[in-house]
């Protein structure tokens, strides 16, 4: 399946401490420092209204952080009371939970609801989200056409996922024309957020031609440069490009190895620089660290 979505554990830490918003990129894990997971301070944070405290102490719920184990009954008490006031974070949570199955029946048109009120926040992640349940055929009936109107708007959102499924469906003509073109372009664009199965699927592409005369050297660097990027919930992702990238330095000359070195220090170097750059406006439910 080509379709990536964000894993569950990721989304759940999304909203960390209380800094200005950072692009999604930034989804990481429990920063035991930060003020937001701190006990002492979340309860007067939620007194005060703050949603992200809310938000929080769901997390911790889900995550069995300071409490006996873990339980998303609570989970979901606290993310309602931070989406009924607007937080798009808990509302993508919410729906994680129906979609999952966690604490609740697997429901995917009840994680669908909860999608659909984070889009309408301006969430890219739920946009990508919805547009993942209609290329699945998951609670709703299978629409491709469907699909590619969510992920361009997640796309277009600046999300990185959104633009990966979005290359997906033009690479393999579902939904819309079979370009080349325009799947090389939006991987790029994903690749360029750090989404390492964008810069896997580049490779592939310029390996088999699709679209481009074959480039081997260039192939390489790509698959050499996703290889830093996979992550843990990516390892079947990242055994295939490693040995993808043994069999293609098998066939490569010296020369065009020293070649692929360069490209993929060159382009490193890129993906690197403009994940630094902060979007304008910022998708609501970024984390904030």
């Amino acid at each position: 399946m080509s379709t990536r979505l964000l894993p569950f554990a990721a989304l759940l830490a999304s909203s960390l401490a209380l800094a200005a918003p950072q692009p999604e990129e930034t989804f990481t894990d429990i920063d035991p420092g930060a003020e937001s997971i701190n006990p002492e301070k979340l309860i007067p944070m939620v007194e005060q209204g703050d949603v992200r405290a809310m938000n929080n102490i769901g997390l911790l719920w889900a995550r069995g952080i300071g409490v006996p184990a873990p339980n998303f009954a609570e989970a979901l008490r606290w993310w309602k009371e931070a989406a009924r006031r607007g937080y798009p974070v808990a509302m993508n949570n919410i729906g994680l939970l129906y979609a999952n199955g966690h604490g609740v029946s697997q429901d995917y048109q009840e994680a669908r609801k909860w999608w659909q009120m984070a889009a309408e926040q301006g969430s890219g992640w739920a946009m990508n989200s919805v547009g993942d349940l209609y290329e699945n055929g998951l609670g709703v009936e299978r629409s491709y056409a469907d699909a590619l109107t969510w992920y361009k708007r997640a796309a277009d959102a600046g999300d990185g996922l959104g633009m990966f499924n979005l290359a997906a469906l033009y690479e393999n003509g579902r939904g819309v024309e079979r370009s080349y073109k325009a799947a090389y372009d939006w991987y790029t664009r994903a690749a360029d957020k750090g989404i390492a199965s964008a810069m896997h699927n580049l490779g592939r592409m310029l390996a088999e031609g699709r679209g481009f005369p074959a480039d081997q050297a260039e192939a390489h660097a790509w698959l050499a440069v996703a290889d830093g990027y996979f992550t843990a919930e990516d390892k079947d992702e990242a055994v295939a490009n490693a040995e993808e990238l043994r069999a293609l330095a098998s066939v490569l000359t010296p020369s065009e190895l020293e070649r692929s070195r360069e490209i993929a220090k060159n382009l490193g170097a890129r993906i690197e620089e403009r994940r630094k750059i902060k979007p304008i406006k910022t998708d609501p439910q970024d984390s904030e660290t």
